[in-house]
């Protein structure tokens, strides 16, 4: 099942040895967290791509070779805190003619199909969906319009999914929270991503052992 309406955006991170998922270094090399987060990354785009019609991977650098492999547009994220760069991509979204705009981390490659059906879902009757995960922040947020959710919230921190629900309210809109997830985050996330529901590639699964 797809959805024509819907425009996925997937912020997403080259692949750089030392620039990406530093928290895993505690385990592994700088070469492979990168690896890992490619493996992620993967994994997210190409559940994007199968679900959704309209798919956009938003890039620090997309002129990285990492980023050849797909079919589906990548543009950049250009300027700003993440929230900046979201909101720009958002409002561009819509002014596309995209009914509703989901946006997407590369943290959650265990994430089930059945979280992004409910997103989709809960979209038909709040104007904001969120997907909270343990870390006090979100791997989903979905809307109908460009509306200003970001402004003021403190990125990267336990802070987030707070924030933005605060910013929600004030705005006088309805939003619907899913079931808590989690992120990768720590070595340990690993495994239990793999028991989760994450289909390891290959490339990297002698690395989870």
């Amino acid at each position: 099942m797809t959805y024509p309406d819907v425009r996925v955006i997937i912020m997403c991170k080259a692949p750089v040895a030392g620039a990406v998922k530093t928290r895993l270094l505690a385990r592994y090399t700088a070469a492979e967290a990168a690896m890992l987060h490619a493996a992620m990354a993967t994994t997210v785009i190409e559940r994007a791509v199968r679900l959704f019609d309209d798919v956009v991977v938003a890039a620090d650098d997309p002129s990285h070779r990492f980023y050849s492999q797909y079919t589906c547009p990548v543009v950049a994220q250009g300027a700003g805190n993440l929230g900046d760069r979201m909101g720009r991509l958002v409002a561009q979204a819509c002014a596309d003619g995209a009914g509703a705009v989901l946006l997407l981390g590369t943290d959650s490659p265990h994430m089930p199909d059945q979280r992004l059906h409910q997103a989709y879902a809960a979209l038909a009757s709040a104007d904001v969906v969120v997907g909270p995960v343990e870390d006090g922040g979100y791997d989903l947020i979905a809307m109908h319009q460009p509306w200003p959710l970001f402004a003021g919230v403190a990125w990267s921190s336990g802070q987030v999914l707070v924030q933005t629900q605060a910013i929600i309210g004030q705005l006088g809109l309805t939003s619907q929270l899913l079931d808590y997830g989690f992120d990768i985050d720590f070595p340990d996330d690993l495994l239990r991503a793999e028991g989760s529901g994450w289909l390891v590639p290959e490339s990297v699964r002698s690395l989870l052992r």
